[in-house]
């Protein structure tokens, strides 16, 4: 295997700048309607999620048609969410709190700002947009950044 000369790399063309706001709508669809989804397709409830001890093990068997798709499928989705629980847990802990709140125990943003003792403003503009950043940091199975064009695409 070749060795890295990571002296010559360019930080521009590995870490693309990320168009924050783009990304922040992408990872709350993502949470929002992508992650229910396959927590339904995965067999699992949201309220297994809530649990300290989820170990991402499907807790009902698949039942009827059992095609290679279908299998694949629930694989897959059984990733998506096992892949989700990892990232939040490596995000910053006021982070990690939001988006346990937000999307595995499903309060509103109200009762998750009153909650950890954000004020609404600071929630909405800093807090909440930082914890979604976050995640699509450290969510791995997928790449939820949205990047802003670069002057070398027009080229």
């Amino acid at each position: 295997m070749a060795e890295l000369d990571f002296d010559n790399v360019n930080m521009g063309i590995l870490f693309p700048e990320v168009d924050e706001r783009a990304t922040v709508q992408n990872v709350t669809h993502f949470l929002s309607v992508v992650l229910p989804k396959m927590v339904r397709i995965s067999g699992q409830s949201m309220s297994d999620l809530k649990s300290p001890s989820y170990d991402g093990m499907p807790k009902s068997q698949p039942s009827g048609n059992t095609t290679e798709s279908r299998i694949v499928r629930r694989l897959y989705a059984e990733e998506v969410v096992k892949r989700t629980i990892q990232a939040i847990k490596h995000c910053d802990k006021d982070c990690q709190n939001i988006l346990d709140e937000l999307y595995l125990q499903e309060l509103s943003d109200t009762m998750c700002f009153m909650d950890l003792g954000f004020s609404e403003s600071s929630y909405f503009h800093v807090w909440k947009p930082k914890a979604l950043l976050q995640f699509a940091d450290c969510y791995m199975l997928d790449d939820l950044h949205i990047f802003k064009k670069s002057s070398f695409d027009a080229v």
